[in-house]
């Protein structure tokens, strides 16, 4: 395996971490919310929704990077 395939195999390996943490995060949010007794929702991991709202934007922004830098190293050569 030469450096290119190594370096593309992190990017995806980064990718896909930020992508799980993602879904992670908004089980754990979905999995805790309940009704008090006076009726109001009860979340209290809510804060995890915009966190894997960022972690899944950060997921697809690094595999977006490493697609267009792998096709502008290809046009180079």
């Amino acid at each position: 395996m030469n450096r290119g395939e190594c370096e593309m195999i992190n990017k995806y390996v980064v990718a896909i971490s930020f992508m799980i943490l993602a879904i992670i995060s908004l089980a754990i949010h979905a999995s805790n919310s309940k009704v008090g007794a006076n009726g109001f929702l009860e979340e209290p991991f809510f804060f995890l929704v915009p966190i894997s709202y960022v972690l899944f934007l950060s997921g697809i922004s690094v595999l977006l990077f490493g697609f267009v830098t792998s096709k502008l190293k290809k046009s180079n050569r």
